[in-house]
C-alpha cells in the first residue's frame, strides 16, 4: 500500500517505541558479548585449535543475532509512516478515487460485500467463529469471553492452553510408565531402560509442540483460527504405555547382556536423563504464562460483544425524480460525514436502476453499503495496561539473553569434548580410548545434552514472549459508521404551466414527477481492531470486527437532512436572476401600455376581464381546423 501524504493526519503514532527500546538493549548486550570470543581467539588458537574454532564461530553468532535484535530495535524506533489509506477496509473497496489502494489491499480484506450486508441485516457478527478441536471448545467453556477476541489473540490463548495441557499429560504419561515399568509388565531391562528413553521422547516432542506454537503465534494476515485437537494428549497417553512394552521386549529380544550386566553398565557410564530438561521446560512455560496470562484477561474482561444497529423503514410522497433522491444522498448527505474529508469506503456501489413505461411511470430500486473512514478510538475497559504489555517484553529479553548464554556453555561444552576426544586420538589420527576418557566422554555429551535442550527451551521462550507483546503493542482500535442502503418505489410524470393568460408576458412550463418511496437504511458503528506491523506495511493487516452498536443521533441527522432537501426543493421554474427579473419588469410595463392604448380605442369598451374570458374560451374551444 503507497505512502499517500496529507496534511490532515489520523493521529495514529508508532505504537512500538517502547518494545523497540527493549530489543536495542537485547541487540547492543549480544554484540558486546560477540567481540568477547572473537578477541580470544589468536590467543586460544596458539594453545588449542579447537577452542580457537569454537570462540569464532560463536562471536560471529552473537554478533549476527545481536545485529538481527539491534536492527529490530531501532526499527521500531524510527518514524512511523502513516498514509491517508489505512488502515485496511473490512471488503473490497469499490470507490473509484481509491482502485490502487484496493488492489493492493485485496489479499489482506477479511470480508465481502455479501458478508458485511448479512451482519447489518441479520444482527450477527461473523467474526466470532465456533472453535475448532477439543482442547480449544475446552478453553472457551472455561473463558467464554475468549471467543470475543481478534484471531491472534484467540490463537496465541489457545497455543498457551494447548502446551499446558500437553505437560500435564506428559506428567501423567510419566506416571503410567513408572506403573508399568515398576509393576514388571515391561520386563526387567525395561526397569532400566524405559524411564530415560521415554523421557528422552517426551522431552523432544514437547520442544517441538514449544517451537511450533512460538513460531503460530504472529500477526502477519493471520485470518485462520488454529484448530487445537485433544491429539496430542492421547498420543502422549498411548506412547506411555506402549514405549515401555516395546522397549522392553525389544531389549530383551535383541539385547544379549543380562540385566546385572546392564545395570552395571548403567552405573558406569552417565547415561543422559532428561529430567532437568523437563524442569526448565516447565519453569519456562510457567514464565510464558505468567507473562501473557494478564494481558489476555484484561483483554477479555471487559469485551461486549454487541450486534445492535439503528434502522429507519417509511414511505414517502414526494415530487422528485428518483435519481435526484440518490444524487443528494452520495454527494451530499454521506459525503458530510466523511472523516478528516477521506473518501468514504463504498463496498456496494450505488446504481440506482429506473425501469420506465409507457405515460411517463416507472419503478427504480438501488442499494448502497457504505463505511465512513475509520478514525482511531480508544476503549478503556478493555484497553491493556501498559504494564501488562512491558512484562512479556521484559520477560522475552531476559529469556533471550539467558538463551544465548547457555548457547555459549553449550560451544563451550562440545569444545571440551572435542578437545577430550582429540587428546585421547592423538589429534584425530586414531588410538583407542582408555575407559576412564569413555567414561568422561558420556559425561561431557550429557552435560552437553543437558545445555543444548535448555538453550532449546529459553530460545522458544523468549520468541513467544517477544511474538505476544507485539501482538499486545500492535492492536489498535478503529470506530466507523457503516450504512446500508435500499430504496425502492414508483415514480409519474405530469405537466402543468402558470402565466398563461393571454396578457401574460412570461410563462413556466414544467415536467412534475411524483415519487413513492420506500427506504430502508440501517447504520451502525463499527468497532474494529487490526494488528499492526514495523515496516512498510505497518496498518496492512486484516481488520476486525469486534461489534456494532447503535448510532440512533447519527440516524435520525441523516433522515433530517433528506427530509430538509426534498421540503426545499422547487418544482416550478421561475427567474432568480436580477437582470432577467428587471427585463421581465420592463416587458410587463410595455404590455400594459398596449392593452390600455387597445382598450380607449375599442367602441365597444369590453373590460379586462371580459377580454380574458373572451380568450380562455377561444383557446379552449380550438380546433386543428379553426387553427389551420
Amino acid at each position: 500500500m503507497a505512502y499517500d501524504f496529507g496534511s490532515q493526519t489520523l493521529g495514529i503514532k508508532n505504537p512500538f517505541k517502547t518494545e523497540g527500546k527493549f530489543r536495542a538493549v537485547t541487540g547492543a548486550i549480544l554484540l558486546a558479548s560477540g567481540v568477547i570470543p572473537l578477541l580470544m581467539v589468536a590467543e586460544a588458537l596458539k594453545e588449542n585449535p579447537v577452542y580457537a574454532y569454537t570462540y569464532a564461530i560463536l562471536g560471529f553468532v552473537l554478533l549476527a543475532a545481536g545485529s538481527r535484535h539491534l536492527g529490530v530495535g531501532l526499527f521500531q524506533l524510527f518514524r512511523y509512516f502513516v498514509g491517508r489509506s489505512v488502515p485496511t477496509s473490512l471488503a473490497y473497496n469499490r470507490s473509484r478515487s481509491e482502485q490502487d489502494i484496493a488492489q493492493s489491499e485485496q489479499k489482506t480484506v477479511l470480508y465481502d460485500d455479501n458478508q458485511l450486508h448479512a451482519m447489518m441485516m441479520g444482527r450477527k457478527n461473523t467474526t466470532f467463529v465456533e472453535p475448532q478441536g477439543w482442547v480449544a471448545r475446552f478453553l472457551h467453556s472455561i473463558f467464554p469471553n475468549l471467543t470475543f477476541l481478534p484471531h491472534p489473540l484467540r490463537n496465541l490463548a489457545q497455543e498457551l492452553g494447548s502446551l499446558a495441557i500437553s505437560f500435564i499429560a506428559a506428567i501423567v504419561s510419566f506416571l503410567i510408565v513408572a506403573f508399568v515399568v515398576s509393576t514388571g509388565l515391561a520386563g526387567e531391562k525395561a526397569q532400566l531402560l524405559a524411564m530415560p528413553v521415554l523421557s528422552f521422547l517426551l522431552l523432544v516432542y514437547l520442544l517441538r509442540l514449544w517451537f511450533s506454537a512460538a513460531s503460530a503465534i504472529h500477526n502477519r494476515r493471520n485470518t485462520q483460527l488454529h484448530k487445537v485437537s485433544g491429539l496430542s494428549v492421547s498420543m502422549l497417553i498411548g506412547m506411555s504405555i506402549l514405549v515401555p512394552v516395546i522397549v522392553g521386549f525389544g531389549l530383551d529380544a535383541v539385547v544379549d547382556v543380562s540385566t546385572s550386566e546392564l545395570a552395571a553398565w548403567m552405573e558406569k557410564y552417565t547415561v543422559f536423563s532428561a529430567w532437568l530438561n523437563l524442569v526448565i521446560l516447565g519453569v519456562t512455560m510457567a514464565i510464558v504464562i505468567a507473562g501473557i496470562l494478564p494481558g489476555l484477561l484484561t483483554r477479555m474482561r471487559g469485551v461486549s460483544p454487541q450486534t445492535e444497529v439503528s434502522e429507519y423503514r417509511d414511505n414517502l410522497q414526494e415530487s422528485v425524480h428518483p435519481n435526484e433522491i440518490f444524487i443528494n444522498l452520495e454527494n451530499i448527505v454521506l459525503a458530510n460525514r466523511r472523516y478528516k474529508e477521506i473518501p468514504n469506503r463504498i463496498y456496494r456501489e450505488l446504481d440506482p436502476k429506473l425501469k420506465e413505461q409507457a405515460d411517463g411511470k416507472g419503478s427504480f430500486d438501488g442499494e448502497l453499503l457504505i463505511e465512513t473512514q475509520p478514525r482511531l478510538a480508544q476503549d478503556q475497559n478493555n484497553e491493556i495496561a501498559t504494564k501488562q504489555k512491558l512484562l512479556p517484553t521484559l520477560l522475552g529479553q531476559v529469556c533471550v539473553l539467558i538463551s544465548f548464554a547457555l548457547l555459549s556453555f553449550f560451544a563451550l561444552s562440545v569444545a571440551d569434548g572435542m578437545s577430550l576426544l582429540r587428546e585421547a586420538t592423538n589429534n584425530f589420527s586414531g588410538g583407542k580410548l582408555t575407559d576412564s576418557e569413555v567414561i568422561a566422554l558420556f559425561n561431557q555429551v550429557s552435560h552437553a545434552l543437558v545445555l543444548f535442550f535448555a538453550w532449546m527451551a529459553l530460545s522458544a521462550a523468549g520468541k513467544m514472549l517477544n511474538n505476544a507483546s507485539h501482538l499486545f503493542w500492535g492492536e489498535l482500535k478503529f470506530e466507523s459508521m457503516m450504512m446500508y442502503l435500499k430504496t425502492e418505489g414508483t415514480f409519474n410524470e405530469s405537466k402543468f404551466s402558470t402565466g398563461m393568460s393571454i396578457h401574460d408576458s412570461t410563462r413556466s412550463e414544467n415536467v412534475l414527477v411524483r415519487s413513492s418511496i420506500t427506504p430502508w437504511i440501517i447504520t451502525s458503528t463499527i468497532k474494529s481492531s487490526i494488528f499492526a506491523t514495523s515496516g512498510a506495511s505497518n496498518l496492512e493487516t486484516p481488520r476486525y470486527i469486534m461489534g456494532l452498536t447503535k448510532n440512533d443521533n447519527e440516524l435520525a441527522s441523516i433522515i433530517e437532512e433528506i427530509k430538509t432537501f426534498l421540503q426545499k426543493r422547487e418544482s416550478i421554474a421561475s427567474i432568480t436572476n436580477e437582470a432577467d427579473l428587471q427585463s421581465a419588469s420592463v416587458i410587463h410595463q410595455v404590455n400594459q401600455q398596449t392593452r390600455a392604448h387597445s382598450t380607449e380605442a375599442t367602441q365597444d369598451k369590453i373590460t379586462l376581464k371580459e377580454d380574458e374570458e373572451a380568450a380562455g374560451y377561444l383557446r379552449n374551444n380550438d380546433t386543428p381546423e379553426d387553427k389551420s
